[in-house]
């Protein structure tokens, strides 16, 4: 009751001085006060100078230049303010308004309208996607066009319905139209699925709307994602992801309206230049030491991923090269099928037998590849990347936080590899189409690992040769977590051997390397797993649908052989000219394990990929190759 008494002896007061404010205003003048803020409001006197009349918006705001009142422009990835000439590169615009932006990419031919002003684009990776910040949320929009699915004539594939069809339900919308996937994650709909030829016209949109349930610690919860198709090709088509901290579907549908396709000027470059390098300093003197004695060394050390671990294994193949190996790699994962993120702690015995090197001590250093996955990557199902981004799995973090640092040496820490691909559980396709969740994730694991001391980890960033999907949305740039967070490039090649064009180390690492070139050419390499297999009995016939026998297979030992002994050949010329692209290369890791499928009921080996008694080709040009080296490490 006090309360109320208050109010009311408050609002009489106040009576008196809103009839004065009344007064003071001017009468038939009741926009005077809308004057006073469009006033402020001047338009760009730049915009007219880059207007052009195929950017009008006119239901959104934009019907010319006087409506635009900031413009921001940008040549290949940098702010510019050369208005009056049209840079012959990458070119884009933001032409903001009252309340909403107009945003050009010519290097693209598009134009769309963004529902606020004020918005903080990224075009630093412009030639695989643009985004736009805005108050409360960050849309990604893609171009895409590399749908392998058709019929190739000449240099290019024509992609039919069918095509297109595969390419949609494979790559584009598996998991997000996936119930059962979005139910294991607890991620709900915030309105039905859809397909609509008059938001647009045409064009043909592919909606999906979803949200991530009890998402406490992520900053946006929200997914709005639109597929947006010409009617009439299947060549290509836009993808919008924009995600939100409030669900935003009505404003995904006005931008999609608003999009334009317009005359393409120029080429979309990436504009980051070289990754710096970023040695920490909370690093203890070992790990520092080893390091820098892999930045300074012109051999390769080896290691090699052993089938199950198995000591005998790797007692045998020492004693078959006539040396040890240099690295110990094994696998763990943040679970193991189950929800309840229990996990078998380091396997200290098996560590501490076959590891606790540090580059100086004549034993293994370990390389410890650690998976965000309870199901040994199945896919489907449940992954462990929303419950990470909610901090459920802090706690399994901090233990693990406890025994590397328990472990003491240095540790090649390589997180999450493979992760722009289709067969991870922590890959793009299960992360609402968006790599920004990966990168989360990473940093988010980082920081607890600084929170809790850990001063021996050597960070492995280690994607996938060829990215899959085949697309610029999922392209591995888009899943760098950023210099301060990485040491080391991790890189993976196979050369399976399974038809009759195999390539030489030579050719698929040179390739590589001029695909990485010049964002990690300050990065220390390690090629984080690799091989070359030496063919199977059986290889899978796509036409007929099954496996048959595979041809040639006694030449394919020898081609095995030749590979390795080639490789070795690149390691020891690492400093000669022509081999520049080798130079980087510090640790190779073998990955000695066969892949298998079932054949008539039985389990057959189609990927022979295990240095074992059935290829001493192979075992011997390892051998007399890993002695080149050694002996040129001693001298």
């Amino acid at each position: 009751m006090k309360r109320i008494l208050a109010f009311i002896l408050l609002f009489a007061l106040a009576l008196p001085v809103l009839a004065a404010c009344e007064e003071t205003t001017p009468s038939g003048d009741s926009s005077a006060a809308e004057s006073t803020e469009e006033s402020v409001m001047t338009p760009d006197t730049n915009a007219p100078t880059v207007w052009n009349e195929a950017y009008a918006d006119e239901a959104n705001g934009f019907k010319d230049a006087s409506e635009v009142y900031k413009l921001q422009a940008y040549s290949d990835g940098v702010a510019t303010d050369a208005y009056s000439t049209l840079p012959a590169g990458d070119t884009r615009y933001i032409f903001e308004g009252k309340d909403k932006s107009r945003a050009v990419v010519l290097s693209e031919g598009y134009a769309l309208t963004l529902p606020s002003a004020n918005i903080t684009p990224d075009f630093t990776l412009g030639a695989l996607r643009s985004k736009y910040k805005g108050e409360g949320y960050v849309l990604t929009v893609t171009y895409e066009n590399q749908n392998p699915y058709g019929k190739r004539v000449g240099d290019e594939i024509i992609v039919d319905a069918n095509g297109w069809n595969t390419y949609l339900t494979e790559w584009v919308e598996r998991y997000l139209v996936s119930n059962d996937f979005l139910m294991e994650n607890s991620i709900r709909r915030t309105r039905p699925l859809g397909v609509t030829e008059e938001l647009l016209p045409g064009y043909v949109v592919n909606y999906y709307d979803l949200q991530i349930n009890v998402a406490t610690k992520m900053e946006y919860d929200c997914y709005s994602v639109a597929v947006v198709r010409p009617k009439e090709t299947y060549q290509y088509f836009w993808m919008f992801v924009l995600k939100s901290d409030d669900p935003m579907y009505e404003a995904m549908d006005s931008i999609v309206a608003s999009f334009k396709e317009i005359e393409k000027n120029g080429k979309p470059v990436n504009s980051v230049g070289s990754y710096e390098l970023v040695i920490p300093e909370h690093w203890n003197e070992e790990t520092l030491a080893y390091y820098n004695k892999i930045l300074a060394q012109t051999t390769v050390d080896f290691g090699m991923f052993y089938q199950k671990n198995d000591p005998e294994y790797v007692e045998w193949f020492s004693n078959s090269i006539e040396n040890d190996l240099d690295v110990f790699m094994t696998y763990l994962h943040c679970g193991w099928y189950g929800k309840d993120y229990t996990r078998s702690d380091l396997d200290m015995d098996l560590i501490n037998s076959q590891a606790g090197g540090n580059g100086f001590n004549g034993k293994p250093v370990l390389e410890l590849t650690y998976q965000f996955t309870t199901t040994n990557n199945g896919l489907g199902g449940y992954t462990p990347m929303y419950d990470i981004c909610r901090g459920r799995l802090d706690a399994e973090f901090r233990q693990l936080a406890a025994e590397i640092k328990a472990y003491g040496k240095p540790v090649l820490f390589r997180l999450n590899n493979e992760m722009n691909t289709d067969w991870t559980s922590y890959c793009g396709m299960q992360t609402m189409n968006d790599p920004d969740i990966f990168i989360d994730t990473w940093r988010r694991l980082y920081n607890i690992f600084l929170e809790e001391g850990v001063d021996n980890c050597i960070w492995i960033w280690n994607p996938i040769a060829t990215s899959c999907p085949y697309s610029n949305w999922g392209d591995q740039l888009n899943y760098w977590p950023g210099s301060e967070y990485v040491q080391m490039l991790g890189l993976t090649y196979y050369q399976m051997n399974n038809d009759n064009m195999i390539e030489s180390f030579k050719q698929m690492y040179s390739e590589l390397y001029q695909k990485n070139t010049p964002w990690f050419d300050n990065f220390p390499a390690i090629l984080g797993e690799f091989a070359c297999g030496a063919g199977a009995a059986y290889v899978y016939d796509w036409g007929q649908n099954k496996y048959v026998p595979a041809p040639n297979v006694d030449s394919k030992r020898q081609w095995q052989a030749d590979w390795i002994t080639g490789m070795f050949d690149c390691f020891m010329k690492n400093q000669e000219a022509g081999y520049e692209w080798c130079k980087n290369i510090k640790i190779a890791t073998w990955f000695s394990a066969n892949d298998y499928a079932t054949h008539e009921g039985a389990e057959i080996i189609v990927n022979y990929l295990r240095l074992d008694e059935g290829v001493p080709l192979a075992i011997e040009a390892f051998k007399n190759g890993y002695k080149k080296l050694k002996d040129a490490r001693e001298n």
